[in-house]
């Protein structure tokens, strides 16, 4: 079902829709190429959840604040999304130089045991390469590697804060400095790929 927008909430997102650009241009400024359709989609949604946002909003916080949050949010969900529809692929040819008597009409019967056995695979790859990074780096970009895991668990930065006993600001600069030194990492960037 469609909820029309109130004259009020169509100026409020005509007001703000610069919005939109800026937090995407926040979150892909780490990334070495984006495309122009993955833009177009990130616009896309960006531009549903500043709609959504001034639906909901109930005028006890700054609409902008509000706004951003609603945004990020909604992309980081795009992107879980995608990552949940990843296939991972190989070529026949190396299926056919296994030594197995699995069939090519096995195998791809059974694509989600592949699918679930290569992103476990992978998972735990990028998981022990991140231990090693903890164990070698210094103190703030171990605790930063920590947090940005523990986000990824569904912890938030004040559920964070309360295990270290510290600002959760504190623990929002770790992330940030992790992130820093994890995009500069080529390892970690090849076996997320």
């Amino acid at each position: 079902m469609i909820i029309p927008m109130t004259d009020i909430e169509r100026k409020l997102t005509e007001d703000h829709l610069s919005i939109v650009a800026k937090v995407i241009q926040t979150l892909t400024c780490g990334c070495r190429y984006v495309s122009y359709d993955e833009r177009q989609d990130l616009l896309q949604i960006g531009n549903l959840a500043l709609c959504k946002a001034a639906m909901n909003y109930d005028g006890n916080r700054p609409f902008e604040t509000y706004a951003k949050v609603v945004i990020r949010n909604a992309i980081y969900d795009y992107w879980r999304s995608l990552q949940k529809e990843r296939t991972y692929t190989c070529s026949m040819d190396a299926i056919a130089d296994n030594e197995t008597d699995t069939s090519y009409q096995q195998l791809l019967a059974d694509t989600s045991s592949l699918q679930n056995l290569e992103q476990e695979h992978n998972l735990r790859s990028i998981y022990e390469y991140l231990q090693t990074l903890q164990n070698v780096n210094c103190t703030t970009i171990k605790k930063g590697i920590q947090a940005l895991l523990l986000q990824q668990n569904g912890y938030t930065s004040q559920e964070i804060s309360k295990h270290y006993g510290v600002p959760a600001s504190h623990v929002r600069a770790w992330k940030s400095k992790a992130r820093k030194y994890l995009q500069q990492d080529a390892t970690l960037y090849t076996l997320l790929s």
